[in-house]
């Protein structure tokens, strides 16, 4: 009989998940599929692998899930060691500034590791001119906030980030843990030209402005997180909250009761473009998502 190492891979998520529809988020797939494969495996084999309802491991299956583990391990053994001999050219990665202060780390500690063999070249921008290296061929992926739908582009939500509220260290709300607009009523909002990041900007505004508060805005001259954010220390601003807590300088980061939209922080990519050491860089960072829990 014929069996596909992906049919494997389906078994040993249900055995690691304990049930077959949370094998199957883990899988990024349809439940119904899933059990439909098991089941014809079943089938060829003559045994039951899973007892359901509660799903559980027969003495069949946790014989076929130990043997299928090996499998599995040294087939992917077996394909790095081939990758190894051929070495991979670099994935052109770009991202936001919001997003250098724990995403992008996270993923440069992450994928050597998951991905041996796959070097990560990374470079920090604003979403235009990443959109538009990525429309060129000079960058393979883009984390961002801010590059909108458009034809060609593919994309996943890597994480979702609440925005909270940053101020000075002298500011009258510094020493308090969490605020609501409400509280900065009459403050001035510090923040970027909207042509840096066109729908990041959008988003935070019209979140602000669904409070309904509004607030005389200040545009920074020099935008960015590696100065201060705000006028002289004065006014406050909003940011992820990965950020907020990781800004240089005399500043009190503050959760925001408000419930706002949160942050979408997506991996895009040019459509049938990547090479196979992107993908590898793309299944390594949904993994790094889901075991976070960046995307709720």
């Amino acid at each position: 009989m014929s069996m596909e190492l992906r049919v494997l891979r389906y078994v040993v998520a249900v055995a690691d998940e304990g049930g077959f529809q949370a094998a199957a988020d883990r899988l990024h797939m349809a439940q119904p599929p899933l059990s439909r494969q098991i089941r014809n495996l079943e089938r060829e084999l003559g045994v039951t692998l899973f007892e359901r309802r509660p799903t559980r491991l027969t003495e069949a299956g946790a014989v076929f899930v130990e043997s299928a583990r090996r499998l599995l391990a040294d087939a992917e053994a077996m394909v790095e060691q081939t990758r190894r001999v051929q070495p991979q050219a670099p994935v052109r990665l770009g991202y936001v500034a919001s997003t250098a202060y724990e995403t992008v780390p996270a993923l440069m500690e992450f994928v050597p590791s998951e991905c041996p063999g796959v070097v990560v070249d990374a470079r920090e921008g604003w979403s235009p001119e990443l959109e538009i290296a990525l429309h060129d061929r000079r960058l393979d992926v883009v984390i961002s906030h801010s590059i909108e739908p458009r034809e060609g582009l593919d994309r996943f939500v890597l994480r979702r980030e609440p925005l909270v509220a940053v101020v000075g260290e002298t500011h009258r709300l510094a020493g308090r843990s969490a605020v609501s607009l409400r509280d900065l009523r009459g403050e001035t909002f510090c923040f970027l030209n909207r042509q840096l990041a066109p729908a990041y900007h959008d988003h935070v505004v019209a979140a602000l402005h669904s409070t309904g508060e509004t607030f005389e805005t200040w545009e920074h001259p020099v935008p960015g997180l590696r100065q201060s954010p705000l006028r002289g220390g004065e006014g406050f601003t909003v940011v992820c909250r990965s950020a907020a807590v990781r800004l240089l300088g005399a500043h009190a980061a503050l959760e925001l009761t408000d419930e706002l939209p949160p942050v979408v922080i997506e991996a895009v990519w040019r459509s049938g473009a990547l090479s196979a050491a992107a993908q590898r860089f793309l299944r390594a960072a949904r993994k790094l998502s889901h075991s976070r829990s960046w995307v709720p």
